[in-house]
Formats: structure tokens, sequence, C-alpha cells
């Protein structure tokens, strides 16, 4: 005999979905992330011309429209061999940046802190016990706002970029506006490290499962070192290959109670080659938040380095560490950006080809992958953050359960951290449901 315990809607997420856990003979039999919105962005992007496409694809989701935008304009770049300047990338990756600092202080301290602060269980109650810390929050997330909406003229929807060049660039202003904004930031999140870090300490551990392997994915995007590499649990790189290749090196299974996929590594099957991005995943690159001599002193940083202590609750240290990261390559790629350099020259849109956009977005890898014919597209392929991550969701969920089983139920305990658990992967559905 069974019993069904349904959590209908995950809360403080972004999208809907239900956690669906089964019990029988007081063991976990399933436990499952249902995701059941479907939006078809790959397919009524077919036919439409390419320039109108990395405008399309931004409204898959508000929250990670830069994100979109920017992997749709490099995928068609890529394509169509469109040069681009040095100083539009840059200036694009500033967006992005700015999207990482925006949603990575909705994540932390909207949704995810709130569960760690004394009980708090929600934003209204952390501004009346902790107001300055409620203060610092909306002031994060209202910078990284503020730079996207600079750069591409919208906080959300940018209507600046296009193939190749900005339409409408920022002034030498501008420019200074968002030097200024990203130095308080620095600033301020240099601060919540040092005052959040205890806090984070303190908190019990949410360990990986250990009986799953789970491959770390991340996208290497200096100059000369393009790349997709998985990592290990220990950081060591386990497979690398090149974004071009990269339909042979990724597969997706689909299941009949969910409508977001499984991407999963070819060679190691499924589940063996099932992947996680992110925050936690980037840590463990070469050149990011861990080698940031900064950053290497914090404790936060000490702890995320000490085995014992790398456990799926760090997902939230790592996005308060990757606020003042971002923060401060926003600070080193102004320094690059020549606006006498806001266009590729001429551009030929009418041709054909096929290409790959690759852009870290704030919850992990994203993927455009493009075949454009005449100007227009044929066909189109996405794979994003959340993608990648729903099929550790759902064995972390089943992981979780497993040990907080009560009879033919879950413990107060258990159904508190099995939500918890959701909200720390910070899962994006209408992106993972395109």
């Amino acid at each position: 005999m069974s019993k069904v315990i349904l959590l209908q809607k995950a809360t403080r997420i972004e999208g809907n979905a239900d956690i669906h856990i089964e019990i029988e003979a007081g063991r976990v039999k399933a436990a499952r992330f249902m995701v059941q919105d479907f939006r078809g962005f790959e397919k009524l992007t077919h036919g439409k011309l390419v320039e109108a496409v990395p405008h399309i694809v931004s409204r898959i989701c508000g929250l990670c429209c830069t994100a979109h935008q920017v992997a749709g304009l490099r995928a068609i770049e890529d394509a169509l061999q469109v040069p681009v300047p040095q100083s539009v990338d840059r200036l694009r990756t500033i967006a992005v940046l700015g999207e990482w600092i925006s949603s990575h202080a909705l994540s932390y301290f909207f949704l995810t802190l709130p569960d760690m602060m004394g009980g708090t269980r929600g934003i209204l109650d952390l501004m009346q016990e902790y107001p300055d810390v409620a203060s610092d929050a909306f002031f994060l997330r209202q910078s990284g706002n503020r730079i996207v909406e600079i750069v591409g003229k919208r906080a959300v929807h940018s209507v600046a970029m296009g193939v190749g060049r900005f339409y409408i660039p920022p002034t030498a202003e501008d420019l200074e506006e968002i030097r200024r904004i990203a130095t308080e930031v620095k600033e301020t999140a240099g601060q919540m490290i040092d005052r959040l870090g205890q806090q984070s300490q303190d908190e019990q551990l949410v360990p990986f499962p250990a009986e799953h392997r789970v491959n770390f994915l991340t996208y290497d995007s200096r100059p000369g070192q393009q790349c997709f590499r998985a990592l290990d649990r220990a950081g060591q790189v386990i497979k690398e290959f090149d974004p071009a290749t990269f339909g042979d090196h990724i597969s997706e299974m689909r299941v009949d109670w969910s409508l977001a996929k499984f991407p999963y590594l070819t060679d190691l099957g499924f589940p063996d080659g099932i992947l996680f991005v992110g925050p936690l995943s980037r840590f463990l690159q070469e050149g990011g938040v861990r080698d940031d001599p900064e950053l290497a002193d914090q404790e936060l940083t000490r702890q995320l380095g000490d085995p014992a202590l790398f456990g799926l609750n760090r997902l939230d240290d790592c996005r308060l560490l990757e606020i003042f990261w971002a923060a401060k390559q926003i600070l080193g790629h102004l320094n690059g950006v020549d606006l006498t350099q806001m266009d590729g020259g001429d551009v030929d849109l009418g041709s054909s080809g096929q290409g790959i956009g690759v852009v870290e977005a704030p919850r992990g890898v994203l993927v455009h992958n493009y075949t454009i014919s005449r100007g227009t597209m044929e066909r189109m392929r996405l794979l994003v953050a959340t993608q990648f991550n729903n099929a550790y969701i759902n064995l972390v969920l089943k992981d979780l359960a497993g040990r907080h089983v009560e009879g033919d139920s879950l413990s107060k305990e258990g159904e508190e951290l099995v939500a918890r658990c959701v909200r720390m992967f910070d899962p994006c559905l209408t992106c993972a449901t395109h």
C-alpha cells in the first residue's frame, strides 16, 4: 500500500511546479519535481527573421531576458560569421553580469535567506526583523537592474543590442554611472559576506546524495579558452569539449510526468551523466570566485573549499560571493570599452548557417543552438540551466525525503527541507519550459 503526498505549488520559485512524493512501506518509492507549463519558443521562432529572434527569446523569461538575448545574438553571429567588436562583447557581458547581481540578490535575500533567519518566512518578515539586511537586499537588486537598464535601455527586454552592434550605444556618462554602481555593489556585497559568513557556517549541511554521481558543468569564456568543462566533486576535469561539438556530447531524456527535459553527458548515459550547473559549479572552475585574491581569505570561500562543508546549501553562499565577483568583473570590463567601436560594419543577415551561443546565466550554462536558412530561423534548440539541473533536483528530493520518513508520511522538518531544497536550486521554470 502506498501513499502519495502532493505538495502542490513549490513556493518562492520562478514559475509553477508540484512536488510529488510517493511513500510505500515506510520508504520513498518516488520523488518528482513536476513541471507542467509549456510555452513552445523553439517552435514559434520557426520562419522568423533572424534579427527579430533575440528580442523574441528575451521574452522566455523576465528574470533571465538579457542572458537569453545575448545567447541568441551570439548564436546568430556564429552561424552567419558576423564580426563582433570586442567593446560590443564587453558591454553585453556587463549587462549579463548586472543580471547576475539582480537575480542573485532576489534568490539569496528574498527567496532563500528567510529560511535561515530565525524562523523568518518571507521578505516582509525579514524587513521587520532585519531591516538593514532588507535594505541592502533591495539596493543590490535595484543596482543590478539599473546596470542592465543603462546598457540595454530597458531593465527588462533590452532594445539597444543588435547583431554585431549596439543600436543605441551608451554614453561616457552612462559608463561612469555603471562604474559608480558597481563600486557600491562591491562594497555592500563585501560587507554582507563578512556579516553573513558565520550564519552560513552554523547552518545544517545538506549533503550531496552519496550514491549518485554528479558532473559539474561550466563554460569557460576566457579568451582563447572557450570550452565546456565537466568537473567531478573535487574540481578535477573529467571532460572538455568545444562549443561547436556540443550536440555530440549532450543528450536529453524526456518523461511523461514533466515538460522539463533531462540533459546528460551522452557517453556516460543516464543517470551517470546527469549534470549540475550554476554558482556551485562555477566555484570549482579556474579563474572564478575561488581564485579571486580579494575573496580567497573570506570565511565563506574557505568553507566552500572544505570537502566536509561542501553541500547543496552552499549554493546560497556562492550566489553572495558572485555578487561581489560580478561587480568586480564589471569594473574590469569597463576599462576595455571603446565607445567608438559599437558597430561591426555591414552585416549580411540573409545568408545561412548553423551556430551556437553560450552564456553563463545567473543560474548556470545557457545554450542557444540555431540553424538559419536564408535569413530566417529553420531550427532552434535551447538548453537552459534549470533543465541541466532538473535530473539532480529530482534525485536530491528523493534522497532528502528518504531521510525524513515518519510512517507513511514525512516529518514536518522533512517537508520544510524538501521545499527549501527546491528553492536552493533557484529553478527558473519559464526558462525550463521554453
